[in-house]
């Protein structure tokens, strides 16, 4: 994927990320159980998050680089562990084998977030939850207007990141009940209110 890619451009996420930021992560990543599948799992900064209650965690991440590099720490988890080098948008499991489904800052930058989502339906079983959090469209005219005129520029620096997604209509559109759902601003990014923040936890029906 190249250097900017694998190395610069995590690196940057890295040290934008406030510890607000960090600590809703960990409440969203902190509820996944049973069987689970992590989509975008880049440098596995979510996985000191994932609790007892989990018996086997596969991640996808299409970035070989990324997937080296995390590894020796997959190997290293509590439970049983896999990754595999592929999309969201064609995962390459079973229908209903999973409890659980983590999503954390990557529908903003996918190619088809409604193929991602009706995947990640798929393979959850009946009454399934996917645990989310992303950056989305802002409720506020005057922000989202600067959104679209920097989503651009954003998608270059970003690696296809968006600023103008709404997930959350996504994730609603691709079937998911929304148990539960935040909006906030103010996460600890340094432009935070070009970063509106969802999360929450959707159901598959069942």
């Amino acid at each position: 994927m190249g250097v900017y890619a694998d190395r610069v451009f995590p690196w940057l996420v890295s040290n934008l990320e406030g510890p607000k930021l960090r600590a809703l992560v960990g409440r969203v990543v902190a509820g996944a159980h049973g069987d689970v599948v992590e989509v975008g799992f880049g440098m596995g900064k979510t996985l000191s998050y994932y609790g007892a209650a989990v018996r086997s965690l596969r991640v996808v991440e299409p970035s070989a680089a990324m997937n080296a590099r995390t590894a020796p720490m997959l190997a290293a988890a509590p439970f049983a562990t896999s990754v595999l080098e592929a999309r969201g948008e064609a995962l390459p499991f079973a229908d209903g084998t999973f409890d659980t489904a983590v999503c954390t800052l990557t529908l903003c930058s996918v190619d088809d977030p409604a193929a991602v989502l009706a995947e990640l339906r798929r393979v959850l079983k009946p009454g399934g939850t996917l645990h989310f959090i992303e950056h989305v469209l802002s409720d506020e005219p005057g922000v989202a207007r600067r959104q679209r005129l920097l989503d651009p520029l954003q998608r270059r620096l970003g690696c296809g990141c968006r600023l103008t997604r709404d997930s959350a209509a996504h994730i609603r559109a691709a079937g998911f009940e929304l148990a539960a759902r935040e909006r906030k601003v103010g996460t600890g990014l340094p432009v935070f209110r070009l970063f509106p923040i969802v999360l929450g936890v959707g159901r598959k029906p069942g």
